[in-house]
């Protein structure tokens, strides 16, 4: 972990492979280590959590059970938690395999859906899928519930398939 001043004299932080020049050997106060979906490290101020652990469970568990790719993360993000699954075939990466060896670090992934939580007090999600469509590019909402298990259960299910696309109101 490696820190420097900017031109303003704020401090920064990064991350490096190489161990010449590490002048950090503890995390700050107030920060933590956080790694995206496709594997880059960071250093960022600590959250605040909005999403409780046993509903991130209730959408892991959700997934694991109704969507057809089971190579997924999740990335939670303050109100938001989103669904990421491999952009890459994994007919690609099986086929390079004896090229490239461990193809687990050759996977990209992509954001799909998320789920937002609109309201803190009675536990209403709202999921959006992502519109890949040149020039859109932006979040399609789709539906809104206090029953987060339903939801996530109706909407997962087309991940991955040509229904996806489908999806809209």
């Amino acid at each position: 972990m490696h820190s420097r001043l900017t031109k303003k004299g704020n401090t920064t932080y990064h991350f490096s492979k190489k161990s010449t020049g590490a002048d950090m050997e503890q995390i700050p106060e107030g920060y933590e280590i956080y790694e995206n979906p496709n594997g880059k490290v960071y250093l960022r101020k600590i959250l605040k959590k909005s999403i409780k652990d046993e509903e991130i469970k209730v959408i892991e568990k959700a997934m694991r059970k109704c969507c057809p790719i089971q190579n997924f993360k999740l990335d939670i993000k303050k109100e938001f938690v989103y669904i990421y699954t491999v952009s890459t075939s994994i007919n690609e990466l099986d086929l390079l395999s004896p090229l490239i060896g461990n193809s687990e670090k050759y996977k990209d992934y992509e954001t799909v859906m998320r789920l937002q939580l609109m309201d803190e007090q009675s536990r209403i999600f709202e999921i959006e899928r992502f519109c890949f469509l040149s020039g859109i590019e932006d979040w399609i909402y789709l539906d809104d519930s206090d029953n987060l298990q339903e939801l996530v259960e109706e909407y997962v299910r087309h991940i991955g398939q040509e229904s996806l696309y489908e999806l809209f109101y």
